[in-house]
């Protein structure tokens, strides 16, 4: 793994879901990619990447959200919030079919709040485009807020300026459109 430690860690773990089966993948994640269980998530070792004090950024998906909550926690983070994505496509979902997806955001130590004019909302604008491509709304206004900061992004998708990526398929997205 990368060394650090980092003050801003955005990570998009690749949840695995009851559904995520091997011998019918069908539209799930592991059509696209390994999935990983909540103990191999929690076994990860970000409390040694993070600085103290950090701000973590965590995708999650609705049906994963109270998984999701916990496993930050055991690094010794603190839930503050979240920001939510409204998706453009209305998903497969679970129980109701999924139009959104939650960044939880978490703090470990006392990192200073920037003030509500980086985040005025909630919600989290951005185009949705391949499967699991977050929008890159959340690092331009983490970049415009903290340029200085020593920034990680797990599970990355595409190498980005300034930050360090982390993951298996950090090239995927590289010289795709913005």
């Amino acid at each position: 793994m990368t060394t650090g430690p980092y003050d801003i860690i955005v990570m998009d773990p690749p949840w695995h879901f009851s559904s995520n089966s091997a011998a019918k993948p069908g539209r799930n994640a592991r059509r696209h990619y390994p999935t990983m269980r909540d103990d191999e998530l929690r076994a990860l070792g970000v409390a040694d990447l993070a600085a103290r004090p950090c701000l973590l950024f965590m995708w999650t998906t609705a049906p994963m959200l109270r998984r999701a909550i916990g496993i930050p926690e055991a690094w010794g983070f603190r839930y503050v919030t979240e920001l939510v994505w409204p998706k453009q496509r209305i998903g497969t979902g679970y129980w109701a079919r999924g139009q959104h997806e939650p960044c939880l955001i978490y703090k470990r130590g006392r990192f200073p709040w920037p003030g509500f004019a980086v985040f005025p909302s909630s919600l989290l604008q951005g185009e949705q485009r391949e499967h699991s491509r977050k929008p890159d709304t959340l690092q331009a206004m983490i970049d415009g807020v903290w340029p200085e900061a020593r920034k990680l992004e797990m599970f990355a998708r595409r190498a980005r300026p300034g930050w360090a990526a982390w993951g298996n398929e950090t090239g995927k997205f590289d010289g795709a459109a913005q």
